[in-house]
Formats: C-alpha cells, structure tokens, sequence
C-alpha cells in the first residue's frame, strides 16, 4: 500500500466481507457521503444542487408546453411560475430526502442491510411525490414504473435469466397499438382523454359513431383549437401547382363506408406529409435546445443539429405510422365493402411497426403501461377488479425506490439517460458511494468505477483506526 487511501478502501473492503448475515456497520460517511464526513453538508449539497437543477428543467418545458397550447397571457401571469416551482419543489424534495433518510436510518439503527435503499427510499419519495401536481402524479408513476420494468428487464438479462428479443420493443408497440386501434373503434372502448391523444395522431373520423357524445366533444375541441390557430398563426400559402395536385387528389373516389371528407388517396397520404414536418421540427427543436450552450463557443454546433440526418427519424416514425393505418383501414373496406371494428386491430398491428424508424422502449413500454391502465379501470368501473386507494403513489414510490436501488448496486443496469439524469441531479454525487463494501452481495456494483477509491478522513471512521495503526506498524518496521 503507498497511500492512506488505499488502506482504507481495503479495510473497508474486508470489513464488508467479515460483516456477519451480510449486515455493514459502517457509517454513513463511509458508504454513502464519502465527499464529506458530515450529514449535514451532504444533503444540504444535494438539496441545493437538486433545487438548482430542477427548476433548470421544468422553467424551458412548462415555458414549451404553454406556447405548444397556445396558453393566453393570464396562465403566464398568475399560473406558470406557481407550476415550475411546485414541480421543482417536487423533484428537488425526491433528491435530498433519499439522502436524508439513508443517514437517518443509520443513525437510528445503526447498520445496512440489503435492502435499506429500498426501505429509505419508499417514505422518501412519496413524500416528494405528494408534493407534485395532482394532474402531473399518474403520468409520473407510470412513466417511473416504466423505468423499474426496464430496469428489471436490464438485470434480468444480465444475469442470464432472459434472452432479449429482435426488435422487441417495435414488436411491443405493435401489439399495443394494434389493441388501442380496436378499442378505439368500439363504442365506450377507451376514455375521452385517451380518445383524445389518439385523434391528434389518426384523425377521429375512425372512432366508434356509436359514441356520438365523445366524438362530438373531441371534433367540437378539435375544430375550436383550428379556429384558435388560424386567429393567432398567418396561414401559409402553399404554391398554386401544390394547391391543384392536392384538389385533383381530394376529388378521387372514396369507400361508401369511409367517414372521412375527402377520397381515400388524399385521407391516407395528405395530412402524413404533415406529420413528417411536424416530427423533424420536435426532434430538430429538442437538438437546437440542447445545443444552446455551445451558441458562443462553436456555433456551428447549432446549425449541425438542425440539420443532424437524425432529424428525420421522429417524423418517418409519425408520417408512416398514419399512412399505414389509413391505408389499411381504405384497402380493408374496399376488399371486404364493410367496415368493421377489428380492421383497427388489423391496421394498428401493421401501422406499429413503423417505430422501426424511431426505436424506442420507453415509448412501447410508455403505451403498454397506459393500456394495463385503460383495462383496469374498465374493470374497476364494471365490478370485476377491485379499485386500490393511493395505487398511484405506491406504483411511483416502489418504482422510484427500485429504480434508486439498482443505480446503487448496479448502475450499469440503468437506462443510460436516466443515470445522466440522477448524476446531473445530485452534481454526479449518485458516483460517489463507496461500492466496494456492496460486493460482498455479489451484485458487481464496481463494475462502472473498478478504479474509484473515496477520500474519506480517518478521524471519522473510528471503526478502521485500531487496522489502520496496525498496518502502518507492520509498514515502518
């Protein structure tokens, strides 16, 4: 051994393999907050840092949502920044209390086990999560449920127990899809909100006319937002040929069944074109804010990501995704000359795999998690499934809680993003844990920091003095 250091990353080392039951009692200090001995400081850190960065967060999406909604001058006024800061409070209070509590624990019990950053992490982050917006809270605990069936997918695969699949994440979206299409044409098959999601992707001249009184509230919002738009946005001309091509294409023949204005060839392939500009300008926008902070030191950096080849890839996903289930949706009329609930399914299936173009198991899962959603309740609304108090805060607090114990024991095990997203939160504290004393539960929680050694200072690990002047006796003689 050459450094003080060394010796105390292997005297905590082997105190973790002599711990009997696998218990550590080693301080909080010496496995969690190894940047500074005191508690205090750490999760005032973390507090202050976390605050910081979620107010960094929610300001430019609560500011993008409102001028995506056409949000009128009062909401800026007397709403958006109230909303920020009970949202920053939110993600802010999640950070700190984690910490919090795992010194608490300590404090009062005097050892870790196993499974403590779960325990910690439950009453830390539903306490955070009341805190939240009530319209935000569902949409936050499916989206952390997500993460915890990912993450568990993750570990699962690393330690051999399943096999991923080709493309499983497409196959997924498919399926899903293929069953929100169906229901979609089903008189009361899905809640107006869902119905409304849908129709901004599809159209709602698909849903079930059955349920005239959803249809009728989501055609009447959607032509009041057309007529908002037109008032406040200049219309763009398009040229004089465009304008003649796509009348002659509105005048060919349509389906005596099909419920859309204009012929098959313009309902299945005019407004996917709009689509596609829709999808380049979210994804080109995404790119051009994130490269805001290299505006002053490489400018070319903006204009690479408005032109990043990428760029394209969110707008196939949508254009084609349209295109496929209207065209099928036609083609399936036409074939049989009657229209029929399960040609959703059938158009769905085959329009989901245009996620090949934008692959993404956040969006599958996302989806698959809101349909598990849609059926429960419609079971819970029939009898059949009973209704769970407080469902959503359980989901999110043992989700986020799951998700908090794998960034610990195995961070590798992560979504990528979201570990950015925990190190950008807690100023890259969430590295800094002494992982070393987590290997004796064989869970390979070094594997990201093989080389990391904490500097801890040996006036606050009393534990360790009595090996530690031993070896520095065995050292001088």
């Amino acid at each position: 051994m050459n450094t003080s250091n060394d010796l105390i990353g292997l005297l905590l080392a082997k105190s973790s393999m002599a711990a009997q039951s696998k218990i550590l009692y080693n301080s909080c200090y010496e496995l969690g907050h190894t940047w500074t001995p005191y508690c205090s400081s750490a999760v005032k850190e973390v507090a202050v840092h976390g605050f910081l960065e979620a107010f960094k967060i929610y300001a430019p999406l609560y500011v993008l949502t409102a001028l995506f909604k056409r949000r009128k001058k009062e909401y800026y006024l007397k709403r958006l920044l109230p909303e920020i800061l009970q949202s920053t409070a939110f993600l802010g209070t999640n950070a700190f209390l984690f910490m919090w509590a795992f010194c608490a624990w300590r404090k009062v019990v005097g050892f870790y086990f196993f499974g403590n950053v779960l325990l910690c992490g439950v009453p830390a982050t539903a306490l955070a999560y009341m805190i939240e917006r009530k319209d935000r809270r569902g949409m936050l605990a499916v989206y952390m449920g997500n993460v915890a069936i990912e993450t568990a997918w993750r570990m699962a695969t690393a330690r051999g127990l399943v096999t991923p699949i080709n493309n499983g994440e497409v196959l997924l979206f498919s399926a899903v899809t293929a069953i929100f299409m169906y229901l979609s044409r089903c008189p009361n098959g899905l809640p107006k909100t869902t119905l409304s999601g849908i129709s901004w992707l599809v159209g709602s001249s698909e849903f079930s006319k059955e349920d005239s009184n959803q249809n009728t509230a989501i055609q009447n919002s959607a032509q009041n937002q057309n007529k908002t738009s037109k008032q406040r946005v200049p219309s763009i001309e398009l040229p004089e040929f465009m304008q003649q091509l796509v009348e002659k294409f509105r005048t060919f023949k349509k389906h005596r069944t099909c419920q859309h204005r204009h012929s098959c060839l313009s309902y299945c392939y005019e407004n996917p074109l709009k689509l596609f500009g829709v999808g380049y300008a979210i994804q080109a926008g995404v790119k051009v804010l994130g490269s805001l902070s290299k505006l002053f030191s490489n400018p070319s950096a903006v204009v690479k990501a408005l032109i990043d080849r990428n760029n394209l890839n969110l707008g196939a996903f949508l254009a084609s995704f349209l295109a496929i289930y209207r065209t099928v949706l036609c083609s399936l009329r036409w074939m049989r000359d009657h229209d029929s609930e399960a040609h959703g399914l059938v158009a769905g299936f085959l329009a989901g795999w245009s996620m090949g173009f934008y692959k993404s198991t956040t969006i599958a899962l996302y989806l698959a998690s809101k349909l598990a959603e849609t059926m429960y309740m419609k079971g819970v609304d029939q009898g059949s499934l009973p209704h769970i108090r407080w469902a959503d805060i359980l989901l999110y607090s043992l989700a986020t809680s799951f998700v908090f114990h794998a960034a610990v024991f195995e961070p590798h095990n992560l979504r990528p993003a979201y570990w950015k997203f925990l190190l950008r939160l807690t100023n890259n504290r969430f590295a800094h844990p002494n992982r070393d004393l987590l290997l004796d539960w064989k869970t390979r929680a070094t594997q990201m920091f093989p080389d990391f050694v904490p500097q801890l200072d040996v006036k606050f690990c009393p534990s360790l003095l009595p090996s530690l002047e031993k070896i520095n006796m065995k050292m001088t003689l």
